[in-house]
């Protein structure tokens, strides 16, 4: 049998996971930017791309630049392992582009992209987040030339 720290601890990593997925799904992918301060601290780091300034506002800013490239068609949670305070996750980004993307006019084509997703918990919040996405790949899935300023 259990004991009781054991079960604890499995309750605070599934509140984590159901944390980042709600998260995820109402502030990255449906835009509920409103809603944000619900789930991540005032002072949520992003940690990429580099430069961007801590602060809940600044990752917003970010999340509604990606938002005027590509609409969001969901996300799949191909892994979740979660503890008391972080959540990692195996996902496949699903977006259609539709607007200019490094110079590439919107194709309205849909597009996938594999990641890597880590998220540090505070006080029930999300304090952090890590990504490592494809990025890569994105031209070549819409069907054009990858631009000259990105290294092949």
């Amino acid at each position: 049998m259990a004991d009781v720290a054991e079960l604890s601890a499995a309750t605070a990593a599934e509140r984590n996971k159901r944390l980042v997925e709600t998260f995820q799904r109402e502030v990255l992918h449906r835009g509920n930017y409103a809603q944000a301060a619900r789930w991540a601290h005032d002072d949520l780091v992003i940690h990429l791309p580099e430069g961007i300034p801590p602060g809940l506002e600044n990752a917003l800013g970010w999340f509604a630049t990606c938002a005027e490239w590509f609409t969001s068609t969901g996300i799949d949670v191909k892994s979740s392992v979660a503890d008391e305070d972080s959540v990692f996750q195996l996902i496949t980004l699903n977006f259609q582009h539709t607007g200019n993307y490094l110079g590439i006019p919107p194709t309205n084509k849909h597009f996938s992209i594999a990641g890597l997703a880590a998220f540090k918990i505070r006080n029930g919040k999300i304090a952090e987040h890590w990504g490592l996405y494809d990025m890569e790949s994105i031209p070549a899935q819409l069907g054009v030339d990858r631009p000259s300023f990105i290294p092949a």
